[in-house]
This record gives C-alpha cells, structure tokens and sequence, in this order.
C-alpha cells in the first residue's frame, strides 16, 4: 500500500515522537529530527508534505525554525502544524506570527490531529471512531 505522505517530526521528546510515530506510520511515512538544524537539512534534502514542531528544541526555538521554513521558497509551500506543552496564547499567536497553519497543546489529541492534517492536506487519514 503507498503511504499518502511524507511527514517530517521536529521534537526532542522521545514520548512526543513515539506516540505521534505509532498514530501516523501505518498510512504516512515519518522521518524524525530532534534538532532545528537538523530539521532544515533534511527539508533541504527531501521533500515533506507536513512539519509538525515542536517550540521547545534544543539548539533553536521552533518558531525560528518555523520561520526558515517559509522563508524558504523550497519549503514555503510545506504546512506547519506546531505540537507544544504551552498552552498560553502568546505562544499561539508566536506559531501564526511565524507562519504556522495551527497550533495544537501536549498532550495531543490524535483524533484532533488527524482532523487538522486531513484538512489541511485535503487528505482521509482514517479516524478511529469515538466510543
């Protein structure tokens, strides 16, 4: 079966990774970066359909991150969706500001991440019915 997408996880979190890891591979394929920098090589190097980033990383915050991204005409195009433990606003407003497409608090709702992705892929990743 083809995978829909190529997603590129930007977080240092192991727990974070894993759990967005476990959600995701079966219908997209995943690559991790624990680092800013690492996360804009390997956008240099591959082409992501989404980038979902965490704020807090250690070498750079993701809001820089963020902001290279679309100030990049190669990856300008590629969706940001930022997955954070801050919930106060003026984060939120940082990730827009910065050029994200959303803003999602930790710990996240997989159903409501799966939701945000399909819309703003226009794809139909499966959505585990609610009990």
């Amino acid at each position: 079966m083809k995978k829909m997408a190529k997603f590129l996880i930007v977080d240092d979190e192991m727990t974070s990774i894993e759990v967005m890891r476990c959600l995701l591979e079966k219908n997209v394929e995943i690559e991790i970066a624990e680092t800013g920098r690492q996360a804009l090589e390997m956008l240099k190097e591959h082409q992501f359909d989404l980038v979902l980033l965490d704020v807090d990383l250690p070498d750079m915050s993701g809001f820089d991150v963020c902001k290279k991204i679309k100030g990049t005409p190669d990856t300008q195009d590629v969706p940001v969706i930022f997955i954070s433990g801050y919930k106060d606003l003026i984060f939120e407003m940082q990730a827009y500001e910065a050029g994200a497409e959303d803003y999602l608090n930790k710990p996240v709702s997989l159903i409501r991440l799966l939701m945000r992705i399909n819309v703003i892929l226009k794809i139909k990743l499966p959505i585990p019915k609610i009990a």
